[in-house]
């Protein structure tokens, strides 16, 4: 009997494995397409020679804007209906958003098509809903470990569809290369699905999901948003749009201090790689330390990291810029989701991490406005990131006294 017993747990621990890594491919298959490859498709061989980069970066932005309104009923789906519906749908939309934007036409369809079918589908496939299911698969003891295991995993998504993406559109043309980038993501977000085990008690017994109930049950959620919570919140919004300003400026940064653009985008795609280890060893450490101080050191190192950029002339002062924002940026967000599953895990998960969404979404789109309206001039930029410096540094200090007491229930 006992021997019975212990290779059911085991099957169901290893089984739990194999969905992290699924989720993994799906997560790395959801931004590749409907993020990464904009990289490749703002260009001049994409939509961005046809229809202006600049009209193709206010369209990815709506998106992302969207997408962090769309976050919060997206949560409430997961917490209802379950996280495996809403990647499927997510998936299935996505496919549909970049199928359209192969058919555009005009500016204003490009722009709607990405910022109000690509942008719910962002919301609906990127990192939250697999942070819900997650919650339900892994005890808390466990849930570092697994975070860190899936961010790990979930850290190649640039690394694979940005080449992709460059050989689909030198072979196929960029309409042809969105086409088969959504058919790749429908494909995988409906296989991935599939495979994954929702464990929690169904809701559908109860009153029928009308619209009205949707609602409510959105409202209830938000409800559960306390005052810890906006501190958090506020402290991650700063600290985002902090993040997001220097590092989306830092090669236009360092070529107005004379160094060479080319070089230099080499040179920061290494941070990809930097990255990996902590992505798994910092959420694991929460085991040991609080995530929440855990992420106040993370929070401070990459003011460290910005202040070093306002003022490298140097090659070695790139590459230790490189070695320390590596080191600790691929950790932020896993760190973030274990924050808030030690306070907020329970029914209303995955709407707490949708609202905090829709404030990440506002912070990684007004970062890099705020450092570009600073200046963008070499002694415009060294302001720039060095208020961002700044802020990062009040940032750790926010979230270390906001986060500092440990509340954990699931």
């Amino acid at each position: 009997m006992a021997i019975t017993v212990s290779r059911s747990l085991e099957a169901a621990f290893s089984r739990r494995w194999l969905q992290v890594f699924a989720a993994a491919m799906l997560i790395n298959t959801s931004y590749g397409t409907l993020s990464y490859a904009f990289s490749v498709l703002v260009t001049e061989s994409g939509p961005g020679g046809e229809f202006g980069a600049g009209t193709v970066s206010l369209g990815v932005g709506l998106a992302r804007l969207v997408s962090g309104v769309a976050g919060i009923f997206a949560g409430t789906v997961a917490d209802i209906l379950g996280s495996r519906r809403l990647l499927a749908g997510g998936a299935i939309l996505g496919c549909a958003g970049l199928s359209l934007l192969g058919a555009v036409q005009s500016d204003w369809q490009l722009i709607l098509v990405l910022g109000f079918v690509c942008g719910p589908a962002m919301a609906a496939t990127f990192y939250e809903p697999v942070y819900v299911l997650m919650n339900r698969w892994f005890p808390a003891i466990d849930r570092p470990h697994a975070y860190g295991v899936l961010t790990l995993m979930s850290g190649f998504s640039i690394t694979i569809y940005t080449p992709l993406t460059r050989y689909l559109v030198d072979e196929f043309g960029w309409r042809q290369a969105v086409v088969i980038l959504g058919l790749l993501l429908a494909a995988v977000g409906t296989l991935v699905p599939a495979l994954l085990h929702e464990p929690f008690e169904a809701r559908e017994a109860g009153p029928r999901l009308t619209p009205r109930r949707f609602l409510s049950e959105t409202r209830e959620g938000l409800g559960h948003a306390d005052t810890r919570f906006w501190m958090f919140t506020l402290a991650f919004f700063g600290a985002s749009m902090a993040i997001s300003g220097f590092s989306f400026h830092m090669i236009s940064q360092l070529e107005t201090r004379g160094f060479d653009e080319g070089a230099v985008a080499s040179a920061i795609a290494v941070t990809g790689i930097v990255s990996l280890p902590g992505r798994l060893i910092l959420p694991m450490l929460s085991g040991r330390a609080p995530s929440a101080t855990l992420l106040a050191v993370c929070f401070g190192l990459l003011a460290v990291a910005a202040w070093l950029a306002s003022s490298a002339g140097e090659w070695w002062q790139v590459w230790v810029y490189i070695a320390v924002f590596g080191a600790v940026f691929g950790a932020v967000f896993p760190l973030r989701a274990l924050v808030n599953s030690e306070r907020f895990a329970g029914p209303y998960f995955g709407r707490i991490m949708g609202l905090q969404a829709l404030f990440l979404a506002l912070a990684g789109a007004s970062g890099p406005i705020v450092i570009g309206m600073i200046g963008t001039s070499q002694a415009g930029y060294e302001t720039g990131f060095r208020v961002a410096a700044a802020v990062l540094a009040a940032m750790a200090v926010l979230t270390w006294w906001t986060m500092r007491e440990r509340h954990a229930y699931r």
